[in-house]
């Protein structure tokens, strides 16, 4: 797992990641704590990323497929930080998708029995398996339900596959489909449209925005600092978590940015967001979360048992039927609203008020002791410590670029300076 803390303003941006790494194996897991994730996304210009959750895409390093599309832009740039998005992925399905064929198969037959597999729950759930003798109704309701998925994730397309034609994905999934439907295909009342319903709606799935099925194995890709014309910082969020066809499945999750016309500055915490959160928030999410369902449970208690005492006394019905029409969910509401305005004008507001005048360098002791305060947390209670090793920290201004304030090495750097030399030609 990872803890990672953005901080801008309008003098630049600071970031700094933790350095544990959760692998997963049949085995059981290991934490380790070398992983880097916070890279510079070119040597000449004040860009970089950070990466959280998976640190591979479908078995390679991220690192490595960032570091040779830093080396393959050069001395190239764009007018606003957006204008690096199109040319990344485009790099990644040049530079590993080719020889990722099987892994995109894989991926895709993952995603194809899963989605088999909840159709056939649900109907099972309500007509039960399949048998000769509830044959029409189980696919009549396999049908429907495959017509309301299609209907519900025909639009909103991830922004790779827009363009991508069913027919091409059926081509490429084609023995995948046909297995996985033979366990039923072969039935006496099979319906003839049964596939093209099937393939319709799985294509929707597959084409839409949302990440279905292999979601636990998603990437977050924080892109940050500036364009060529950009006055002020900003970042953009992605989740990335898989390519099928050619196609990398990815997302824009937020966009902030800096300026005049947007925020003077943020805190912006990635992954494990609890304690960054508790500081800027003064109150944890989940915390917050349970005072906001209790107040709603003990207002529809309350009512419950006013409207059992009046219904005890004999009250008038009108009486009663005033407090069965409350609506609790309104009260519930504003009490929220007001409680999150409370939080926001007390807390958020003050300290972002702060960190709009702060230096570079105290943005980058703001965001390392976050994630600092993370790993303390993980450390002294009974959590796993999923959040630790050494923090790295980086600073992005206009001016000066993307410059290391700490970084860790696995090598010493003074055994190692045609490293250095290397890097720098």
């Amino acid at each position: 797992m990872t803890a990672i803390v953005g901080i801008l303003n309008r003098r630049g941006l600071a970031f700094a990641a933790d350095s544990a790494a959760t692998h997963k194996s049949a085995a059981g897991y290991k934490i380790s704590n070398n992983a880097n994730k916070i890279f510079s996304l070119s040597k000449y210009h004040p860009v970089g990323i950070a990466l959280y959750n998976n640190l591979d895409f479908m078995g390679v390093p991220w690192d490595s497929i960032i570091k040779q599309f830093r080396s393959s832009q050069r001395e190239k740039k764009y007018d606003t930080l957006q204008g690096y998005i199109k040319p990344f992925f485009t790099f990644i399905k040049s530079y590993c998708l080719n020889i990722l064929a099987q892994q995109q198969l894989e991926y895709a037959g993952i995603i194809i029995k899963s989605y088999c597999k909840e159709v056939n729950n649900l109907v099972v759930n309500e007509v039960g398996p399949l048998t000769d003798v509830n044959a029409d109704e189980f696919f009549n309701k396999a049908l429907s339900i495959m017509d309301g998925s299609y209907n519900k994730f025909k639009g909103d397309k991830a922004e790779d596959f827009e363009n991508y034609k069913q027919a091409d994905f059926e081509k490429f999934t084609k023995g995948i489909i046909d297995n996985v439907l033979l366990s039923i295909s072969s039935h006496p009342k099979y319906p003839v449209e049964f596939r093209k319903k099937f393939c319709d709606s799985l294509f929707a799935l597959i084409c839409h925005k949302s990440h279905f099925y292999l979601d636990s194995i998603y990437s977050g890709l924080v892109f940050f600092g500036y364009g060529d014309k950009d006055l002020f910082p900003s970042l953009l969020e992605y989740k990335v978590t898989y390519a099928i066809g050619g196609r990398v499945k990815y997302t824009l999750q937020q966009k902030c940015e800096i300026g005049p016309n947007a925020y003077n500055s943020l805190v912006i915490p990635f992954a494990q967001t609890d304690v960054a959160n508790t500081v800027v928030r003064a109150v944890e999410d989940r915390l917050r979360q349970k005072f906001y369902e209790n107040f709603a449970l003990t207002l529809g208690g309350f009512k419950e048992e006013i409207v059992n005492k009046l219904t005890s006394a004999k009250a008038p019905e009108k009486f009663i039927d005033i407090f069965k029409n409350l609506d609790i969910n309104r009260y519930s509401t504003d009490y929220q609203k007001g409680m999150d305005d409370f939080i926001l004008q007390s807390y958020v507001n003050p300290l972002l008020e702060t960190v709009t005048f702060l230096d570079k360098e105290d943005l980058a002791d703001m965001a390392e002791s976050l994630v600092r305060m993370t790993c303390l947390k993980r450390h002294v209670t009974t959590d796993e410590e999923t959040v630790g090793g050494p923090v790295d920290v980086a600073i992005v201004t206009k001016g000066d670029g993307f410059i290391w304030k700490k970084r860790k090495h696995y090598f010493d750097a003074e055994l190692n300076s045609q490293f250095f030399e290397r890097y720098n030609k």
